[in-house]
C-alpha cells in the first residue's frame, strides 16, 4: 500500500515596514479600521476583499491575510479557509475586516451569518473572533461594538 507524506508550510510573501501604523496592538475597532486601510487599503478598494489580522494571545498582530476577493457587491469564504490561516499562524485570536464599494457600511444578512458560523468555528477551535469590521469609504460598523459578536 501506498501513502503519499504531505507537508504545510507558510509562506511569508513579503514583510513591510508600517511606519505609518502606531499600534502593533488591535486595542478597540478604530485602530482595526485605521491599520486595514493603511495595509491594505480597505477604505478605496474597487471590488469587495476578504481580510484577516492574526493576534497573539496579547491581541498584538501577527499576520495579515487577504482570504478572498470578490465581486462588486459580494465576497462568498467558507470558514475553513480563514481558520486555515490562522491555524497556521497560531493565532490566538483573529480580526476580520472587508469592504463594501458601494460606501455603505451596514452589514447584510450575508455578512451577519457567516461572521456568526466563523464565531462558533473559532469557539470550537480556540481562535478568539475579536471582531468583524467593515469599511465603506471613510466609514466603519464594528461587529463588536453593534452587538453582533
Amino acid at each position: 500500500m501506498k501513502i503519499t507524506k504531505f507537508d504545510i508550510r507558510l509562506i511569508k510573501e513579503n514583510e513591510v515596514d508600517y511606519q505609518a501604523i502606531d499600534n502593533e496592538k488591535i486595542t478597540n475597532p478604530i485602530v482595526a479600521a485605521e491599520f486595514f486601510n493603511k495595509v491594505l487599503e480597505m477604505d478605496i478598494r474597487g471590488q469587495e476583499v476578504l481580510a484577516m489580522a492574526t493576534l497573539d494571545v496579547k491581541n498584538n498582530i501577527t499576520g495579515v491575510f487577504e482570504v478572498h476577493k470578490g465581486g462588486l457587491s459580494s465576497s462568498i469564504v467558507e470558514p475553513r479557509t480563514v481558520f486555515q490561516r490562522a491555524i497556521m499562524q497560531n493565532a490566538a485570536g483573529i480580526v476580520l475586516c472587508h469592504n463594501h464599494p458601494s460606501g455603505d457600511p451596514m452589514p447584510s444578512g450575508d455578512d451577519v451569518s457567516i461572521t456568526k458560523k466563523l464565531v462558533k468555528g473559532g469557539d470550537i477551535l480556540g481562535i478568539n473572533v475579536v471582531d468583524h469590521i467593515i469599511i465603506a469609504d471613510s466609514q466603519y460598523i464594528s461587529f463588536k461594538e453593534k452587538g453582533i459578536i
